[in-house]
C-alpha cells in the first residue's frame, strides 16, 4: 500500500527516524503496522511474514525486540 508514496522509501533512513522518536511516535507506528497486517485476512500470513522477518535478524537483533512482546511475570531472558 503507497498512500500517495511516489518515490521508493528509504527503509533505513525510516527505521532511524523512528528510533529517534519519542514512545508515542513509535508505539503509534507499530499499531498502524499491526493494525495493516490484520487486514491481510489471516493471522496465519502475519505469522508467517514476521517469521520471514524474524529470520532476517540477528539474535542480538531479536533479543532488543524481545520487550515488544513482554508481558508482566513473563521472565526476560
Amino acid at each position: 500500500m503507497q498512500y500517495g508514496i511516489l518515490k521508493d522509501v528509504d527503509w533505513k533512513l525510516m527505521g532511524a527516524l523512528l528510533a529517534d522518536k519519542g514512545d508515542v511516535e513509535q508505539a503509534d507506528f507499530l499499531k498502524s503496522f499491526i493494525k495493516e497486517c490484520l487486514s491481510w485476512g489471516t493471522r496465519h500470513q502475519v505469522e508467517m511474514q514476521l517469521a520471514f522477518v524474524n529470520n532476517k535478524l540477528t539474535s542480538d537483533e531479536r533479543r532488543v525486540l524481545s520487550m515488544l512482546s513482554y508481558e508482566e511475570g513473563q521472565e526476560v531472558t
